[in-house]
């Protein structure tokens, strides 16, 4: 039945396309375009801006639209709705590289020609000044962008993944910015959090170092200003555990019998059993969904969905990661941004440093292995659960130890000057009065900024 309808539906799509008719994609569109509303009155700074695949997105969109910018979000399936003009669109390898003699290139010519004449259209009626992608690889927003830079739009992608925090993540980045060299660059820039992803996109991307940029991290400058405010407390009697799955942080050598397994079950056990041995404390376990299922049947084979203080959220809780951070006592976790957003808070971290983590073999694996001083390192199973007992009584952190964690959050994720998003909002008003200087004045940029 599923086939039939994608028959179907493919059919409908490619005739719309080889004809040329515009309304039954323009209007869906147009209908289901919402703006993202500022949670305050803001004045509107006179850009405004389309963010493609918008799920992709973490609170980016909400801080530009609480500065002035208005942002409105591109309907996904609508979006991805296009992809019936590729009739192998099932052969996402050659996506992004499709030889010039594939029907993938030949389909591509077909839907950009149809997108071009659709865009136009939709750019001229919500008066669209930019587009913005999260990320560099994502099949689903390559047309659109391609598209939006040859109508002489900027097209800007803010990349999400910007952690590099051991050896194996550096020699990831450093194969896809070779791959991005191959694929070649369809906008105009390219955002990253830190510098040190900008050099290696600088040396192996093909892309001119002046269209790559570390700005930081936009989320993260009210974040900042919290954990400088009564926003940010202890003696909640509440310890949180960023989950991770046994590929954590593994992208080159990810084979079955290789990865964080002992260490995986071990800390999500030894945190279910500290839940039960301490009834007065709220213990949160908070999961983005990545290798859940395992972790999953772990915590089902614990019973430990049944225990009332022991708090479970996935990632479209509204418990956000940073909340639970700055209303907690103690922080655990192994490889994630959260531990790094826990440092510059002054909270408590336990990293559990056994089984594969202490292994030679893992070594260029584990993650912050030149910071480990910003945490309470637990060498077994035993010393984790005591130090997250002993930090709940006394989660004082030393200046000495918060002197290197506000460097290593500055190296790797955003400045504690809070400026993000002043450079962004540059960043953008730049580019668009590169593409519409008519529109974006020097006074009128003084006024924005």
């Amino acid at each position: 039945m599923r086939s039939k309808l994608e028959f179907i539906l493919g059919y409908i799509v490619n005739t719309i396309v080889d004809k040329a008719v515009l309304w039954p994609f323009y209007y869906p569109i147009i209908f289901l375009m919402k703006e993202v509303r500022a949670d305050r009155v803001v004045q509107s700074n006179g850009i405004t801006i389309l963010a493609l695949n918008v799920n992709r997105f973490r609170g980016d969109l909400e801080v530009l639209a609480q500065s002035g910018f208005k942002v409105y979000k591109m309907p996904y399936k609508w979006q991805t709705r296009i992809f019936h003009a590729y009739k192998d669109r099932n052969l996402r390898g050659q996506f992004n590289a499709p030889s010039a003699n594939s029907s993938i290139y030949i389909d591509r010519e077909r839907v950009r020609k149809y997108l071009s004449r659709l865009l136009k259209e939709i750019f001229l009626k919500k008066d669209i000044d930019c587009i913005i992608s999260a990320g560099l690889f994502y099949n689903q927003d390559l047309d659109w962008g391609a598209v939006s830079v040859k109508l002489g739009y900027p097209y800007i992608v803010f990349h999400r993944e910007n952690l590099i925090v051991n050896k194996d993540l550096y020699v990831d980045f450093v194969k896809w910015a070779k791959y991005l060299n191959k694929i070649e660059f369809v906008g105009t820039s390219i955002v990253f959090h830190n510098k040190i992803i900008k050099g290696i996109y600088d040396k192996y991307s093909g892309v001119n170092s002046d269209r790559i940029h570390a700005l930081g991290s936009l989320r993260m400058d009210k974040y900042i200003s919290d954990t400088k405010s009564k926003k940010n407390r202890n003696n909640n009697k509440r310890i949180v555990l960023f989950h991770f799955a046994s590929f954590n942080a593994i992208f080159t050598n990810r084979k079955e019998n290789f990865g964080w397994h002992k260490l995986h079950d071990k800390v999500h056990t030894s945190f279910v059993e500290l839940s039960v041995e301490n009834p007065g404390i709220e213990f949160v376990i908070k999961h983005k969904g990545v290798g859940w299922k395992e972790t999953e049947k772990l915590l089902n084979d614990l019973d430990a969905f049944n225990i009332s203080n022991l708090k479970i959220y996935g990632d479209s809780s509204c418990n956000n990661a940073q909340k639970l951070i700055l209303e907690s006592d103690v922080v655990t976790g192994f490889c994630s941004t959260a531990l790094l957003e826990a440092a510059i808070a002054g909270k408590a971290i336990v990293y559990p440093l056994f089984d594969e983590a202490n292994d030679e073999r893992y070594s260029d694996f584990l993650c912050f292995s030149d910071s480990l001083n910003m945490f309470d390192v637990a060498t077994s199973k035993d010393e984790y659960k005591e130090l997250i007992v002993k930090r709940m009584k006394y989660s004082v952190v030393s200046k000495k130890v918060m002197r290197l964690r506000k460097l290593q959050f500055e190296k790797n994720v955003s400045s504690l000057n809070s400026d993000a998003l002043q450079k962004y909002s540059e960043l953008i008003i730049s580019e668009v009065k590169d593409s519409n200087p008519e529109k974006i004045t020097d006074k009128t940029i003084k006024n924005m900024l």
